[in-house]
Formats: C-alpha cells, sequence, structure tokens
C-alpha cells in the first residue's frame, strides 16, 4: 500500500528483483524517514556510516542526510517505509532519541516489530483517511518506544572513510559558503580527481551533486516556510537564481514559485 499526504507518507512494497529495480535513490531531504526492513540482503549508507542490515533492523533517517540502500544481491527486498515532519511527530519526543540512535534490531516480540505488524494491519483494512489518523498515533508510539532504549539492539555503523567523514564534516560546516571542489580538495591536500573518486566509490554521487542536494533541501524547507525563491537562492549558497531554478525543477519536478501551492493545496 502507498498512502501520500501532507506532510505523511507510508510505502509498504516488495521488490522480487531489487538489482534491477530504478525506485532506490541517493538522496538527502528535509523531513524525517522511518524504514522497517523486513527481508533481503542489503547495506543503508548514511552519510559516512554504513549499515549491514538485518531482519526487523529499524532505520531513523533525520533531516537533510545523505543517505541510501545499497542492494547487496538479487534475494527478494521487502521493507516498510513511512517519511513525515515534526508537524505530525513532535520536535520534542523526537529529541528524545539519542543521536547515535540510527539503525536498531527490533526482535520479533518486541514492542517496535509488533507496532510495524499494526500498520500492516491496519494499511491492508482501513479506508487512507482512517489510516493516516491511525498511523500518525503508531508513529508516536515507535518514538516513545525508541526513547525507552531497552526494546532493541542498536547498530554499531563501520565508517565507509576516516577522510571521508573529515571531508563530509567541513562540507556541512560550510554548506552555503563552499564555493569550489577545489576548495575543498585543497583543504585536506588531495586533488580533485581523488575527491571524486572517493564520493563516487563510498556514496555513489559527485562531490558538486553531494553539495547541491542538500543546498536545494534546505532551499525547499524556506520555501514551504514562506520565503520567497528570489531571496532563497543566494542563502543557500546558489551564485545565480537561473541555475538554482533550472536545478530545483530538475530535482523536484516543478519550479521553486509553485512549491508554497503545492504545499497548501496538498490533502
Amino acid at each position: 500500500m502507498i498512502l501520500d499526504l501532507k506532510n505523511l507518507t507510508y510505502n509498504h512494497v516488495v521488490f522480487k528483483n531489487p538489482k534491477v529495480n530504478s525506485d532506490f535513490k541517493n538522496h538527502s531531504h528535509n523531513v524525517y524517514e522511518l524504514l522497517f526492513f523486513i527481508k533481503g540482503e542489503a547495506s543503508y549508507v548514511i552519510e559516512n556510516r554504513k549499515y549491514d542490515l538485518k531482519k526487523n533492523d529499524l532505520v531513523f533517517i533525520r533531516p537533510n542526510l545523505y543517505h541510501y540502500v545499497q542492494i547487496n544481491s538479487n534475494a527478494e527486498y521487502e521493507r516498510i517505509n513511512v517519511s513525515f515532519d515534526s508537524s505530525v511527530v513532535s520536535r520534542e519526543l523526537l529529541k528524545k532519541i539519542p543521536k547515535e540512535i540510527e539503525v536498531v534490531n527490533c526482535p520479533p516480540s518486541s514492542i517496535l516489530s509488533e507496532i510495524f505488524g499494526r500498520m500492516e494491519y491496519y494499511s491492508a483494512n482501513l479506508l487512507d483517511i482512517e489510516f493516516a489518523d491511525v498511523l500518525t498515533s503508531l508513529l508516536k508510539e515507535v518514538f516513545y518506544a525508541l526513547s525507552l532504549s531497552s526494546d532493541g539492539i542498536l547498530n554499531i555503523p563501520s565508517e565507509i572513510s576516516p577522510l571521508l567523514t573529515k571531508i563530509l564534516k567541513y562540507l556541512n560546516d560550510n554548506l552555503f559558503t563552499v564555493s569550489s571542489i577545489k576548495e575543498i580538495a585543497d583543504e585536506f591536500f588531495v586533488t580533485e580527481q581523488y575527491l571524486h573518486r572517493i564520493f563516487q566509490t563510498q556514496l555513489k554521487i559527485t562531490p558538486k551533486k553531494y553539495i547541491n542536494a542538500k543546498r536545494l533541501s534546505h532551499a525547499q524547507k524556506l520555501i514551504q516556510r514562506g520565503k520567497k525563491p528570489v531571496d532563497v537562492y543566494s542563502e543557500c549558497g546558489f551564485e545565480t537564481y537561473v541555475g538554482f531554478y533550472k536545478q530545483y525543477v530538475n530535482t523536484f519536478g516543478y519550479s521553486p514559485s509553485k512549491e508554497k501551492c503545492l504545499t497548501d493545496l496538498k490533502p
């Protein structure tokens, strides 16, 4: 089932041939996301951290963190995915979750596994509007359970690359002021070619696309909050409005000026 409402989406899918599926995208966004892993052979990358997923792993992705699923074989892949913002689950509740909690394994008998079982049941038996109401309550229950931190086993990630970790910290600390790839390469005494290679190998993205994806995500959030696109582009590090406009349309499929309208109109 797929539910797509304002500030809340739910998607439970099974991919018979995940290696040839095009739904697995590397990206960042300005909402929160939960992924409950049911079956398959896959890893999850969040910035510089890599997790090898196990059955009943719950992945919690915070806003503006670059992430993607890495499919490790063509074994059938199944997951539940829920994305939402702080109008659905309050920031106060979300702040109860320690920053080190990103992937937690939930035993079949645990409260967290049981909650996702109820999501499956209600999604199959309720109308969309009814399910959205129940889903909101279940999401809050997920985070109360996580805040108790005794219902699951915390997964420890492997670090992709110590150098990449330092580079990503530098980029995120200077996201709106970095002027060129050469600037980053010079900062870490590497060539631009090497910088491209480490990003492509470890993150499946170029440095420029990584930076622009995060800048666009931030710009989208500002526009949704009521800022004018012509005031946002330079604040988010884009040199010209024309360049910002083109990248916005290519990423989101519509112009920046339509963002606020779509947010207001979405049911």
